[in-house]
């Protein structure tokens, strides 16, 4: 395949070389990779069946990370403690301000300020609070390729929300 371009759901990811298959994929920054050579497995089509026999087992173990779980990760550069939420203020130190900012889809970004002139010290508490309920408009997985959803049958529910129904 040409790079930058996904396997088809059959393939997803498996790679083929000239004497074996290979799975490589990656969960939550872990990548797993092993081989299924040829002479071992019955041929390359034995041993491509038992690649994607082995894919399949260890997508249905390790589902990919919410999009949510992803997105309350603190990052290196944040300053207030808190993921998607930022203190702004103009020079001179007018209009400070908490900021709440949430990317829900690819589409669409929500944020909401609330400024400290206003709402004093719960300004921040109030971002925090509303940082929460942008959370919960996020839906999916952070997958970044379309044969996670065709797992659906697989799996039906993420340890980290046990009610839902979603699939990868």
């Amino acid at each position: 395949m040409p790079r930058g371009t996904p396997n088809p759901n059959p393939m997803y990811g498996i790679y083929g070389y000239d004497d074996y298959w290979s799975v490589d994929i990656r969960r939550n920054k872990v990548r797993m990779v092993k081989a299924f050579y040829f002479n071992t497995h019955g041929g390359r089509e034995g041993a491509l069946a038992h690649a994607q026999a082995h894919r399949d087992q260890f997508v249905r173990e390790h589902l990919p990370v919410l999009k949510r779980e992803i997105a309350q990760r603190v990052r290196r550069d944040n300053k207030s403690g808190v993921a998607g939420v930022y203190f702004r203020e103009e020079p001179g130190g007018k209009n400070p301000m908490w900021i709440a900012m949430t990317r829900v889809s690819p589409e669409k970004s929500v944020s909401k300020a609330f400024s400290v002139g206003r709402y004093g010290p719960r300004a921040r508490e109030l971002a925090i609070a509303e940082r929460q309920k942008q959370l919960e408009q996020m839906t999916g997985y952070a997958s970044r390729h379309p044969a996670d959803g065709s797992t659906s049958a697989l799996i039906t529910k993420h340890p980290s929300n046990p009610t839902a129904t979603t699939p990868c």
